[in-house]
């Protein structure tokens, strides 16, 4: 059934379809949503491993009644708690005033500002320290069993070829990743640029814009990345992403992995957090030791600016001889801070998570 099916089943006072809604809604929050009706009030218990944010939660639930309009609903009670407690934290009464409408009243038990700032900040849970744990051990072991590293670099070689083409298709240049049977690892073969590609990106953007016509904010950022997405495409500046993409989306994988494990998010089980702990892990390790020995051993960077068979250049000679024009070891260095600076971003994302939601709550509601 889809979106359009679930709102006209709600409509008919259907509580399975306005159940599916709603966690829809909050699929993205990691926050549950259970509903029920008593007479013509409906009660929504929303529960997570951290308390739901009261003000960015009901925003979204009067947003998503107002597409219901039900004349089966004349109020809406909303409970929050956390996952494992009886006893909610907050409770919320939305009553209908006119069919376009709701008016809040809200119940909090007293919180001290201190308390109040505590429950904003996220904090790692015990399965998600043991999940670190376990990945930081595991992907060491990856990392000095030697068959255990090459039957992992095989990973490492499908993120960095995909951001390639990844970045090429972006940039109006087809190009498929390819495993190079002749000197090992990977290579992206890369076709001329299509005008017809570039301007299925620009019809793509538009039918975004489209879509999120209502939101002020997320039309501002489409039209700020289409400038920078124009001048990309007009210079030099898109030749030098879509080599770099190779290793940056190595950083993108580091990032991903680690911000899933510490979280939770999209983890059907236990082990699945500790699987993409050590896939993060085992990344960052593979690409600090290749960073570092690109800048400070010099047989392994004279083996490195030989190529790939003598033949094909490998990515950073490129940037650093052809577009920055400085030694290989600059370009080293900086990604090596780049594989430093990673997961202190993801730890810095997690830990304000909170505080980002609610800003781009306001931002999408102003």
């Amino acid at each position: 059934m889809n979106e359009w099916e679930l709102v006209e089943s709600a409509k008919s006072g259907e509580m399975q379809a306005l159940s599916a809604l709603l966690n829809q809604t909050f699929v993205d929050r990691a926050i549950t949503v259970k509903v029920s009706l008593q007479s013509t009030c409906l009660r929504i218990l929303l529960e997570a491993d951290q308390v739901p944010d009261s003000e960015a939660t009901i925003a979204l639930i009067q947003d998503r009644m107002q597409d219901i309009k039900s004349d089966r609903i004349q109020s809406v009670q909303v409970f929050g708690r956390v996952n494992g407690v009886n006893r909610s934290v907050w409770s919320e009464t939305l009553t209908l005033e006119s069919s376009a409408s709701f008016t809040s009243t809200a119940v909090h038990p007293p919180q001290t500002s201190g308390s109040r700032s505590r429950s904003r900040i996220r904090s790692v849970d015990s399965k998600g320290s043991s999940a670190l744990l376990t990945g930081f051990i595991l992907a060491i072991a990856l990392t000095i069993i030697s068959p255990f590293r090459v039957l992992f670099h095989g990973f490492l070689i499908l993120v960095h070829e995909i951001g390639h083409a990844a970045t090429h298709w972006l940039f109006g240049r087809p190009a498929i990743p390819t495993v190079n049977l002749a000197y090992g690892g990977g290579v992206t073969l890369v076709f001329d640029q299509s005008i017809f590609v570039i301007c299925l990106v620009y019809l793509a953007i538009a039918f975004l814009a489209y879509c999120c016509r209502r939101y002020r904010f997320i039309l501002v950022l489409l039209g700020i990345f289409t400038s920078i997405y124009s001048i990309c495409l007009s210079t030099s500046i898109n030749l030098i992403l879509s080599i770099f993409m190779g290793h940056g989306m190595e950083l993108v994988a580091i990032a991903v992995c680690l911000y899933l494990s510490i979280s939770g998010y999209f983890c059907r089980s236990s082990g699945d957090r500790s699987i993409y702990s050590m896939l993060g892990f085992f990344t960052l390790f593979s690409d600090v030791q290749f960073a570092w020995n690109l800048a400070h051993d010099l047989d392994y960077r004279e083996m490195y600016e030989g190529g790939i068979g003598g033949v094909i250049d490998n990515d950073f000679v490129i940037l650093a001889r052809d577009y920055f024009n400085v030694d290989l070891s600059v370009v080293a260095t900086d990604f090596l801070i780049g594989c430093v600076i990673v997961p202190l971003i993801v730890l810095l994302v997690f830990y304000t998570e909170f505080w980002l939601r609610e800003w781009l709550d306001r931002m999408l509601l102003a």
